[in-house]
């Protein structure tokens, strides 16, 4: 059935705000009660800042409110302390309270003065005494527990029935009292809690919290994060109670409603739903989420939105690490339902690109972690191993086309998990990419030209991964490649017709065509000039480390470069090198470097004609080897005609 909230409306400020603080004088007064209008802009029970609109608040608008972080949830199934306390291992907490009924003086003043309130009034009562001891420090954790613990999980459970009376300051009220409780009762008091709180108002009480915590100019926005981490946690820890436990259900349909976007918020619920799941600490909770969009899709192909296909990849992200990483689900998949999940994972549509900016950073991060859950994945792990090497092929393929896209957005942690993927199978990468009848290559357009442009030139923070790929797969220096394999077979009938001669050909010049048109791509777009000196040093002087580790001058510099410690001399003189020996100019602009690019890449070809190479060869042979690796070279830079890498002649744009 599905879940029907009571959200706020559209134009309603979404506030966290900073506790009222109330002096009480015993015997206390009769609190007054914010006004109706103040009851609307109050989130948590603490008194409103400027009034803004919702959007504002959640993507640029401060806010005022202190939330205390609650003390870590263990994983599910980590037996409860004594009392239901967790002791966080990240600061030293107070004893907890004993249960004869005995009580410090200062937890039964604040009985007392929630006593004083009127019954409908109590709510609000207990979260302003929780706030004035809102902090993290000993002291603070351990009056909330104790106040906690003296209430009893059935009285708060009353408090929460109460909320429903508060519709307007419930969502925030629920938050204060339940994080509270996480660090004071057993799973199965909170479990109470949430039965008497019912979904409706959990979702918005979630929901609500989540997209807080997301605004990057709020207030406390890590302890609302913290905060929402801890209520992620008991979500998971509810979903592993025995089935019919109390508070299960309601937990239960209240993430199914924010999943369908009740109540409707600036992320899509999917997305929102995804951020609790992915904090859930639950493993089972993960995979019972993914697992239920996965099967609608199965059932109609056109079901899964972006977002939800992003939604999933989260959940399996964040599971924790085993043989399979989480990605057994999409293994699973057939071959046309992976290529169509992986189309909808790198979609051009972004809306959770329309949220906080740390909401933002938490999908991207949790996709990003699936990336790198591919790349790590070991096939023989899986049932079918090739369906496993499959997706690691075509999850290269997707994401490199859409590595500039509004979600992946040349992110750095892409970068990593696109520079990973291609150093744990460079062959198979780009044997799929080069030849037009396999199908994970799909007809697309050049992701390998896209992943050099992006991951190996524009940015830095992967480059090391991806050039000693290329070195280890062409067959750099000591590294044993399909360079040495190629040269030495001297174009042999044999070798090329039947024992895979002409792919590895063609797969050579694809390989080194497409890092020309990467380079091009890349050198084109740099504006600043040691940028691009950098980047010719780092990538093409690669292809030449034994080269310069040989030469009086320049082996020192490059061994700088190499270890991280090179500075800008150690890189003007490498690349002054280079420039020297392969163009005969040391000029750095845009042009000049493209054509210094494409020189050092001719001289991947030196290695078919020392003596040793020639020696013994059969002429048309050789010739015949050099024209199909030419064939690759052409399918990589859309020539027609002559390729740009001419057969062992000079370099020809």
């Amino acid at each position: 059935m599905k879940i029907q909230f009571r959200g706020p409306a559209q134009s309603q400020p979404l506030q966290e705000n900073k506790p009222v603080q109330v002096k009480f004088e015993p015997p206390p007064a009769r609190p007054v009660m914010p006004d109706p209008v103040q009851q609307r802009r109050n989130q948590d029970s603490f008194a409103a800042a400027d009034p803004r609109t919702r959007q504002a608040q959640l993507l640029g608008g401060g806010t005022t409110f202190h939330a205390f972080t609650p003390t870590p949830m263990p994983p599910a199934g980590t037996p409860m302390p004594p009392g239901g306390t967790v002791v966080s291992t990240a600061q030293v907490l107070k004893p907890t309270p004993t249960t004869t009924g005995a009580v410090s003086p200062g937890v039964q003043a604040a009985i007392d003065q929630l006593d004083a309130f009127p019954p409908e009034e109590q709510p609000y009562g207990l979260t302003t005494l929780l706030g004035e001891h809102r902090g993290t420090s000993a002291e603070d954790v351990a009056f909330r527990q104790e106040l906690m613990t003296a209430l009893g999980s059935d009285r708060v459970a009353q408090l929460m029935t109460q909320l429903h009376g508060m519709p307007d300051m419930a969502p925030g009220l629920a938050r204060t009292l339940l994080s509270a409780a996480t660090e004071s009762f057993s799973v199965e008091e909170q479990g109470k809690l949430v039965q008497a709180l019912g979904p409706d108002l959990l979702g918005e009480a979630l929901a609500w919290g989540v997209q807080n915590a997301s605004n990057p100019l709020g207030t406390d926005r890590e302890a609302n994060e913290a905060r929402m981490q801890g209520l992620s946690r008991m979500m998971g820890a509810l979903h592993s109670l025995p089935p019919g436990s109390p508070g299960q259900a309601e937990a239960a349909a209240a993430l199914e409603g924010i999943q369908q976007g009740q109540p409707a918020g600036d992320a899509p619920g999917a997305s929102t739903a995804a951020w609790i799941v992915a904090n859930s600490g639950s493993d089972a909770l993960r995979s019972e989420f993914a697992h239920g969009y996965l099967e609608a899709f199965k059932a109609d192909p056109s079901s899964l939105a972006p977002e939800e296909a992003r939604a999933v990849a989260w959940a399996l992200g964040s599971m924790t690490q085993s043989p399979t990483n989480g990605v057994g689900p999409i293994v699973e998949l057939s071959g046309t339902q992976r290529t169509d999940f992986l189309g909808a994972l790198t979609a051009a549509e972004a809306p959770e690109m329309q949220t906080g900016t740390h909401f933002q950073d938490a999908a991207r991060a949790g996709v990003n972690e699936f990336l790198m859950d591919v790349a790590r994945l070991d096939p023989a792990g899986f049932s079918n191993p090739q369906a496993a090497k499959d997706l690691r092929v075509e999850t290269f393929l997707q994401a490199s086309l859409a590595v500039d896209g509004d979600f992946l957005h040349d992110s750095p942690g892409t970068h990593r998990a696109l520079a990973t993927l291609f150093a744990n199978d460079t062959a198979g990468i780009v044997d799929a990419s080069a030849n037009p009848e396999n199908p994970l290559s799909g007809g697309r357009d050049k992701p390998l030209v896209k992943f050099f442009d992006h991951v190996a030139f524009r940015g830095e923070d992967s480059r090391s991964l991806v050039t000693d790929a290329l070195q280890k797969y062409l067959g750099v220096g000591a590294e044993q490649g399909i360079v040495d394999t190629l040269a030495a077979n001297k174009g042999s009938a044999d070798f090329m017709e039947n024992r895979g001669g002409n792919a590895l050909a063609r797969n050579m010049g694809f390989v080194l065509g497409s890092l020309f048109q990467g380079a091009r791509g890349a050198l084109q777009a740099m504006d600043d000039e040691h940028a691009r000196k950098t980047a010719i040093v780092d990538v093409m002087g690669s292809l030449m480390e034994t080269t310069l580790e040989a030469i009086p001058g320049v082996k020192d510099a490059y061994s700088q470069i190499k270890s991280g410690t090179g500075d800008r001399a150690s890189v003007d003189t490498v690349f002054e090198w280079l420039g020297n020996h392969f163009a005969g100019d040391i000029d750095a602009s845009k042009d000049a470097v493209t054509e210094l690019s494409g020189a050092i890449i001719e001289g991947a070809w030196d290695p078919f004609f020392g003596n040793s190479a020639l020696d013994g060869a059969n002429t048309e042979q050789l010739i015949a080897m050099f024209g199909m690796i030419n064939v690759g070279v052409s399918r990589a830079d859309g020539s027609t005609g002559d390729p740009g890498i001419n057969i062992g002649a000079g370099y020809v744009p």
